[in-house]
């Protein structure tokens, strides 16, 4: 007998009650996995001190525990980018030495810097005048270090003289006011440096600022994506993907960027489906992905779509289902791409609306803000989803462990996406 889809779907919800009591995994051991990712030895995942090497090789080590196969030859999936650090960032103000990542950043593009300067104020007034190009071009002449406050994004005036003082004066150093402190990474480097204040802790009547900048500019770094697969038990060759981004920010200066949320979260994930997978196979191969250098612009899943592994053809996956930003959960859950694939998504919210596990499940349309993205523009149907919740550190140091501590909707996310997965292979 010939099964439709909605009959298969019923099937396998109904299954779901029978999986939930022979294995669930612990969101304790999820949080270790954080916990280890962010610590200090990993250097925020980044690229000082080859810190995104080292959480690979965790995550290698973890897959052959679990006893996933090797991508290929090796668990490596290896590629090179170009990258800005900025290793040393160090400024005070009136003598008062400041909090890297919380008082003051340096905009990741930055070039290396150093002085000791008087401070001069410029508003948004000021800078709506026509002659704001030419003062500051005199400050910077006279020795002086300008700081641009807040100003209104639409303000157009604004914005073109601000646009202006970057271009004339790009071998220069400025100062601008912001209202957070959220960090990047840059693959190229300027040749002058920004120093970016966090407005609610500047003093626009302090007077002096003493401040050391060491920027290095790393040409092909070498970088890695770490892959391992369960063999399918029907048609080995069709390939069902979990992936998540382990890198992070890294450090500036003293700050380590830790993310635990992006993506140590994601990543604890990965493991958990990797462990339940690799005890209970499927029809086609499930493989377990985490990408590099996500953070510098989705540079690791794009080398894969541009080279994947000998043995797993583009042309033979069948979805991919990345995972970013997993730690909260308690106001559900976003897919993005739910719009694009759109019976993908009746699927997911139909197990969902069956099994409780989550408040909502919205959708998105395309969007070039996680792993999956290159692999929908090779015609791949792809989801990526994130978790909604209070949770709000992102690409800040508070991102860490002690802030995101791992509830029952992680677990319940789990099972969504096992769920899922299971149906995929139906």
């Amino acid at each position: 007998m010939i099964l439709s889809k909605t009959h298969i779907l019923a099937l396998v919800i109904g299954s779901f009650g029978v999986l939930n009591n022979s294995w669930a995994q612990d969101r304790f051991t999820a949080q270790e996995h954080i916990n280890e990712l962010c610590s200090d030895a990993y250097f925020g995942r980044g690229y000082i001190n080859k810190g995104d090497s080292i959480a690979a090789a965790y995550l290698k080590q973890n897959f052959i525990e679990i006893g996933l196969l090797p991508g290929d030859s090796s668990y490596y999936h290896r590629f090179t980018l170009d990258v800005n650090t900025i290793p040393v960032a160090s400024v005070s103000i009136d003598g008062e030495e400041l909090s890297p990542g919380k008082d003051f950043v340096i905009s990741p593009g930055s070039n290396s810097s150093s002085g000791n300067k008087e401070l001069l104020f410029f508003s948004e007034k000021l800078l709506e005048s026509d002659k704001a190009p030419r003062k500051i071009k005199k400050a910077l002449r006279k020795g002086y270090l300008p700081v641009i406050g807040l100003y209104d994004k639409s303000n157009k005036k604004v914005v073109a003289n601000i646009n202006e003082i970057r271009k004339c004066h790009e071998k220069s150093t400025i100062a601008f006011l912001k209202e957070n402190l959220t960090w990047s990474v840059s693959r190229k480097q300027k040749r002058g440096c920004e120093i970016w204040f966090l407005d609610s802790v500047f003093n626009k009547f302090s007077k002096d600022v003493s401040f050391v900048i060491e920027a290095d500019f790393i040409k092909n770094y070498n970088s890695q994506n770490v892959i391992g697969y369960v063999e399918g038990t029907e048609q080995p060759d069709s390939f069902i993907f979990f992936c998540g981004h382990y890198d992070h920010l890294g450090k500036m200066g003293n700050a380590t960027y830790y993310g635990a949320n992006d993506n140590a979260s994601g990543i604890a994930m990965l493991l958990d489906m990797a462990i339940y997978f690799q005890q209970h196979p499927q029809k086609y191969t499930i493989v377990f992905v985490g990408f590099a250098a996500e953070e510098a612009g989705l540079i690791g899943s794009y080398n894969y779509v541009l080279n994947p592994p000998e043995r797993m053809p583009l042309k033979n996956t069948r979805f991919v289902f990345n995972m970013d930003l997993m730690g909260s959960g308690s106001k559900g859950a976003t897919i993005v791409n739910g719009n694009i694939f759109k019976s993908y998504y009746d699927d997911l919210v139909q197990i969902n609306d069956k099994e409780g596990y989550l408040p909502t499940i919205k959708s998105r349309g395309k969007a070039a803000n996680s792993d999956h993205y290159y692999f929908s523009e090779a015609g791949i149907p792809s989801f990526f989803i994130y978790l909604m919740g209070d949770y709000t550190f992102y690409h800040i140091p508070e991102d860490n462990p002690s802030n995101l501590k791992l509830g029952p909707y992680y677990e319940k996310s789990f099972m969504l996406i096992r769920d899922f997965i299971i149906l995929l292979n139906k």
